[in-house]
């Protein structure tokens, strides 16, 4: 979207910002009542029908350039519509796998979404490079449609018969949704959860703040190789999906989620650390890149399967809703908060402070009954 913006329209650095807050403000403005829709609906129809929405939207924007229509209104009205069909699918695509795979499998299945997704990201930018070399850019759009057409097709091949909503949830609508709020605050194994999450998402942004600006500025990283370097965060989530489960077996979900918090540091020091250490610094930038992007994912793996086991069935679409407003609600702060902080002090030391931060957001699963599971307790399994 913003290649087309800025190439085709003539977008500025303010289009392009506000095309980001569009992509990400349906997540924060209506994540928690879609929460509370998805409980009430069947979860295979709400993701086939946000693929078809989505499919239509962006084959709207090709079909615009071809009749000589597009505009940045459109542009603008596309980039909502698919964030809030977003929503409603990686809502109910949360909700829908537990139903399909339940107990310890649910981190095998996470690990293994976990490895599809990286997978893509890898080839996705060759071959999105490649087709912006032959055609224009709206027009690449049609190979996304496509997808989300394929996407809808497999989904509805699923073979797993979904049963009725419950009509247990239907109770008063807000009530349903402060009742979500208040599971996700008050359980004692959710929240050192989202607290750990909410940290680690603060230091992503921060990193994403001053990582860039550090690269090119600091350590004199032309634009190309600072681009191709970001295949090695894509490779880093890979290996990290691949290697969750099995450190996940050996540690447990304490240990491997307060392990993967604290190596961060180090991880992350190699960047302010690179123009000391030997070897060409861009080196050092992308085997940080690596190690935070498995670092990552080996968390959220290690974290994936607890919300699913302690919710009940009824209210698991609004707790996840709930938890992803805090989590994903941290974000747009600590991105202000890390630029505001560069301005002031200068990249390197927000670079430190996104370490710090990563490596503290060990902290909620130290304090919490968490660090000693070894694997989850079936006692807890309110959906057993």
């Amino acid at each position: 979207m913003p290649v087309i913006a800025v190439s085709m329209l003539g977008a500025g650095a303010f289009d392009v910002g506000v095309i980001n807050a569009l992509g990400l403000s349906a997540f924060l403005i209506i994540g928690l009542p879609v929460g509370v829709w998805v409980d009430r609906m069947r979860k295979r129809r709400v993701m086939i029908a946000a693929d078809l929405c989505r499919a239509i939207t962006i084959a709207s924007l090709p079909v615009a350039y071809l009749c000589g229509f597009l505009t940045m209104w459109h542009v603008f009205a596309a980039v909502t519509l698919v964030s809030i069909a977003d929503v409603f699918f990686t809502t109910a695509h949360s909700t829908y796998l537990p139903s399909i795979v339940t107990g310890d499998e649910l981190d095998e299945a996470n690990a293994r979404l976990q490895s599809a997704q990286t997978t893509v990201t890898v080839g996705t930018p060759a071959l999105s490079g490649a087709l912006l070399r032959l055609v224009a850019a709206p027009l690449a759009l049609f190979t996304a449609s496509v997808s989300y057409l394929v996407s809808a097709l497999l989904i509805g091949r699923i073979p797993h018969r979904e049963p009725p909503p419950s009509n247990g949830s239907r109770q008063d609508f807000w009530a349903s949704a402060r009742l979500g709020i208040s599971f996700t605050v008050r359980h004692p194994h959710l929240r050192p959860l989202f607290l750990s999450s909410m940290m680690t998402n603060t230091a992503a942004m921060f990193g994403n703040t001053a990582s860039a600006v550090y690269a090119l500025s600091v350590l004199e990283i032309g634009p190309g190789l600072y681009a191709a370097l970001g295949t090695f965060s894509a490779l880093g989530g890979l290996a990290g999906s691949l290697t969750a489960v099995p450190v996940l077996r050996r540690l447990g979900i304490g240990r491997t989620k307060i392990f993967a918090c604290l190596i961060s540091l180090p991880v992350i020091g190699l960047l302010p650390l690179a123009p000391v250490l030997p070897l060409h610094p861009a080196v050092w930038f992308a085997l940080s890149g690596f190690g935070w992007a498995g670092l990552i994912v080996m968390s959220t793996v290690a974290g994936s399967g607890i919300t699913p086991r302690v919710a009940p069935s009824a209210m698991l679409g609004s707790v996840t809703a709930s938890n992803r407003l805090f989590v994903l609600g941290i974000m747009p702060i600590a991105s202000l908060a890390g630029g505001a902080l560069a301005a002031w002090v200068g990249v390197v030391p927000v670079l430190w402070a996104w370490a710090a931060i990563a490596a503290a957001a060990s902290l909620p699963i130290c304090f919490s009954p968490l660090r000693t599971w070894k694997r989850f307790p079936d006692e807890l399994d309110v959906n057993r």
